[in-house]
This record gives structure tokens, sequence and C-alpha cells, in this order.
């Protein structure tokens, strides 16, 4: 089956109707213009008219199963709600089940080929936990369905941060750290950042332990098996160092140094990123046969419903999806 086409189709789910997502998307797709894709906006055309009845103007809805239209113009899949009518900022196990029906339309329709690549919005896990499905985020739940070895990328212009580990409690993460995984995210790292820029690659990857296990005095995982990653890849023409300590490696002037560096786990590159690059980040999966970014905020249910979203992340989001996606294609 052929998915080439001049114009890419992206998906975009809504997230929970509760929170923020349906206000980034409508603020994002206002102001990013560019004939290049057709957005395919997944969520409930019904919600959208009562509670974005200003912006949601110009979608071409398909409802049913209907094939969607080829048209220039943003589309919209109506997935008709099973709840009563979500209330912005009241987020509910029932809103966390919609969202993921959003997420499973958008993999249905890749599936069949009529979008070419996805963009998540934000959703609540806890709610779709307690709605019944296990769900430990986007990254794992995509790659259960689409087949692959998921690797998290958080993305922005001048920071980008790939994790060895993601959604895994701290406890494992010791236990889920091997020498072959970090080599495989280190390849994973090496080909995406080539993709995206191109030229020559700079990787670097924090120490696992404080201070890199100072020389066994705290532990000897970096030093014999970290280091041991690094001098593979470097084997293999890989221009990458390290391991550093993450306490000093995240210091800005020395993150910037470097396309991409390594960490072992989610919140040792999760916090410095959002420190630095919060407002345009982008959560990446890679290592899946579907090009998938997401927004890099959660749904903010504190705000939804009162016109205070920013909506930067979403732009970064649909711009990196679009450019991946046609990589691929070339």
């Amino acid at each position: 089956m052929s998915r080439q086409r001049k114009v890419l189709k992206i998906g975009i789910t809504s997230g929970d109707p509760a929170g923020i997502g349906p206000e980034v998307l409508l603020k994002a797709l206002k102001e990013y213009c560019d004939p290049s894709f057709v957005p395919v906006v997944i969520g409930s055309a019904e919600f959208f008219s009562v509670n974005h009845k200003e912006r949601f103007t110009g979608f071409a809805v398909r409802s049913g199963g209907s094939e969607l239209p080829d048209q220039p113009g943003p589309l919209f899949v109506d997935i008709p709600l099973e709840t009563s009518m979500p209330v912005p900022g009241r987020g509910t196990p029932e809103t966390g089940k919609e969202s993921l029906k959003y997420v499973d339309a958008a993999l249905d329709l890749w599936e069949s080929g009529e979008i070419d690549a996805m963009v998540t919005g934000p959703v609540s896990k806890g709610l779709i936990e307690r709605s019944g499905t296990p769900f430990t985020g986007h990254t794992e739940y995509i790659a259960a369905r689409t087949g692959g070895e998921p690797y998290m990328m958080m993305y922005s212009g001048d920071y980008r941060v790939i994790l060895v580990t993601t959604h895994i409690p701290i406890a494992e993460v010791a236990a889920a750290v091997s020498l072959e995984r970090i080599e495989r995210v280190i390849s994973a790292a090496h080909a995406s950042m080539s993709a995206i820029d191109g030229g020559r690659i700079r990787l670097a990857v924090a120490g696992l332990d404080p201070h890199c296990g100072d020389d066994g005095a705290i532990g000897a995982f970096d030093r014999d098996v970290t280091a041991e990653a690094v001098r593979r890849a470097r084997e293999r023409g890989i221009d990458i160092e390290g391991p550093f300590a993450a306490d000093t490696l995240f210091i800005a002037s020395k993150w910037a140094r470097y396309n991409a560096v390594i960490a072992h786990y989610h919140d040792q590159g999760l916090v410095p990123f959002k420190q630095l690059a919060f407002d345009r980040g982008v959560n990446v999966t890679l290592g899946l046969p579907i090009v998938r970014t997401s927004v890099d905020h959660g749904t903010a249910f504190d705000i939804a419903g009162r016109n205070r979203a920013g909506y930067n992340s979403m732009i970064e989001a649909i711009s990196l999806a679009c450019r991946l996606r046609a990589q691929r294609e070339n």
C-alpha cells in the first residue's frame, strides 16, 4: 500500500476534552498555515461546536466510516461522545476514555493509509487508567499497537534529550538499563539527529549514578557499563562523549554543544529540558513505524476553558511531524 502523496495528512488528536488540548490545537492551526500538509483533527465535533464555536470553523467534518475527502483545507474526524458533554477544567474517567478513543482512531487512520503521521494532544494517564484501560503513556501504548522499540525524545531547536527508559517506576530503572539498551538508544539518537540536523552529529551521555559513580566509590555501573556503550559506539563511528555527571551535563552552555544528550531515566532528562524549553518543546517517539510527535505539556485542567493556554509546543509538534514524515518519504 503506497502512502506517498505530495501533501501530507497529519492526524492531530485533541487530547482530553476537559483539558487544554482542543484550545491549543485550534490556536496553533489558526496561526500555523503550511500548504505542504493538511491537518486532520480527531475529536468530538459536538464538543468543539459547543465549547470552541468561534474557532471551530473551516473544517470539513467526516463522520462514520467514510473516507477522508481529498481537499486542501483542514479536516475533522468526528468521534461521537459516549458520555455527557465534557466541561473544560473538569477531567473525569469518562473524558479520559474519550481521549483514548481519539488515539485509537488516529491509529486506525494511519493503518488504513489515510494519514501519514500523528500528533497527540495532552491526556491524563490517571484518568485513562481509571476508565479501565492500563495506560502508562502514549509512547508505550502506540508501540504496543504498531510494533517497534520505542525511544522517547524531547526536542527543541536548542536542546534535545533521549531517554534510555521511559515511564517506569524509579525502583525499576537500574534493572531496565542494560549495555545493549544503551547501545540501541545511542544508535537511535544518532540516526534521528542525522535525519533532523544533518552534517556532523555530536552526542553525549549522562551517567546513571551521581558523579558517574565516582570511579566505584558510589557504584561501578557507569565505569563498567555506560562507558563501555560509549566505547562501542565510537568503534561504530559515532561521535559521542561521556558518561558525564548529569548535574553538570545539563547546564545550558554544555548541553548546547551537542545535537542530543542521552539520559538514563525520565526525570533525569525531562526536568532540565522543561526548565529550558517548556514553551516550545516537543515529545517525539523514535523507533516506531509511525511518525508520532506530541506537545510536551499536560492537560492543565486548572486553566482549561479560560483562553490562557500557550500553543507554541503544538505548532512545533506539527512542524516536526511534517519534517520527519517528509524525510521518510525521501
